[in-house]
Parts: C-alpha cells; structure tokens; sequence
C-alpha cells in the first residue's frame, strides 16, 4: 500500500515538529507532560494534513495522526535529542531556572 500525499506530508512536518515542541516545553516538566504535549501537536499535525489535502473524513485523519505520532517520537529520539538541539532550544526558552530567578528581596 502507498502512502497517500496527506501521510507524507504527516510524516514530514512530525520530522521537524520536535523543535517546535522544544520551544513550547520546559526542562521542568516531566515525560508525562511533555508526551502529553507532542500528542496535542501529532493530532494537530495529522488533523491539518489531513484537511489541506482533501481527505478530511475518519480513517484518513486517524492515520496521519498516527503517522505524526511516530514520525515525531522517532526524529526526536534519534536526531534531535542525541544531536543535543531540542534540549538546547528547551533551555533556552526556559522561563524558569536560574538565569531567569528573581532574587530574593529584589
């Protein structure tokens, strides 16, 4: 069975959705949260597609939201994470931690 352009395309933008993942997520949060947040994006993601490609209707969209959501564990968890990009966009969007507290009394 081929992949229909909606399913690529699912694929392809949950190959670079990690970081947009990245910018959103705190270094704080634990994997629950953070797992919580990429199956919002996976099923945006697969939702999307699946509208802008015409086939918005049942198995098609639970398809792209699958695929999304492999295709984005997988980039994070073999390129992104190792590379140390996502956890460095991770840090710097931080808006908690040290660089970022206020001093007591200030």
């Amino acid at each position: 069975m081929e992949p229909t352009n909606s399913e690529l395309w699912a694929a392809a933008l949950g190959y670079v959705l990690p970081l947009a993942i990245a910018v959103v997520a705190q270094p704080r949060w634990t994997g629950a949260v953070k797992g919580l947040l990429m199956l919002v994006v996976a099923v945006l993601d697969g939702l999307g597609t699946a509208y802008f490609n015409g086939q918005f209707d049942g198995k098609p969209i639970i398809t792209n939201i699958l695929v999304a959501a492999v295709a984005i564990g997988i980039a994070y968890h073999t390129v992104w994470k190792p590379s140390g990009i996502a956890p460095g966009i991770e840090q710097a969007t931080s808006t908690g931690g040290p660089r970022h507290a206020v001093e007591p009394g200030a």
